[in-house]
């Protein structure tokens, strides 16, 4: 069986600084496998499929995360484990709010979040949930609800298959609990989501769960 520390790895993301090293070896003490890395180029396929779930712990000010999405989305279609980015040292509500609408990223941490908040927090994005101030869930929430009535069942063509992944995913599924259910393969399971999200034009799983919510 593998340890918490195989399943499970952070990467704090950023120019080699001071901060950077103090946070990793904070999470490596909270006995979370973090690793300090300068930029995503440097992490391989063959190391995503090392373990079950990667965290990408991203420095807001360092590193252009649009950057780190477009990599980590073609990296993420060649392994089935769980590629995730989280944003630390981010400046106000209003930035934290644009990050929640990027496709990928599962969080946002403030630059004056307590540490032992951050560590919370990691915790529960690996569980599957998204971890943003409650100001910035409810104000995108609002905005995800009004983009979800633009778009009704009858102008999105979804098949049989997505239906049920759609609706699986609206319970709050993870994508390895969504292919148990439909005894799919994990990466089958991220085709079609894949897919979803680009028929009904939602860049996150929170718009997505919104949408079937409102539609199925």
């Amino acid at each position: 069986m593998n340890s918490p520390q195989q399943t499970q790895q952070v990467y704090v993301v950023g120019s080699q600084q001071l901060q950077n090293a103090l946070l990793t070896e904070f999470l490596v003490k909270e006995e979370v496998a973090t690793k300090s890395i300068p930029s995503v180029e440097t992490i391989s396929v063959e190391t995503l499929r090392e373990f079950g779930q990667n965290l990408f712990l991203v420095d807001y000010h360092s590193v252009d995360v649009n950057e780190v999405i477009a990599h980590l989305l073609e990296a993420d279609q060649e392994v089935e484990n769980d590629v995730l980015i989280a944003l630390f040292n981010v400046d106000s509500d209003d930035s934290l709010s644009r990050l929640a609408g990027l496709p990928m990223v599962n969080g946002g941490f403030q630059h004056d979040c307590p540490q032992a908040l951050l560590s919370k927090g990691i915790k529960a994005i690996f569980d599957g949930e998204l971890w943003f101030p409650r100001a910035v869930l409810q104000a995108y929430l609002m905005k995800s609800r009004t983009f979800n009535k633009t778009f009704s069942r009858s102008e999105v063509n979804l098949t049989d298959r997505e239906v049920e992944v759609l609706k699986v995913m609206a319970t709050g599924a993870k994508n390895s609990e969504i292919a148990t259910s439909l005894n799919l393969s994990p990466h089958t399971i991220k085709t079609h989501i894949y897919n979803i999200f680009k028929k009904i034009n939602a860049s996150n799983r929170l718009q997505a769960v919104n949408w079937a919510q409102e539609n199925l």
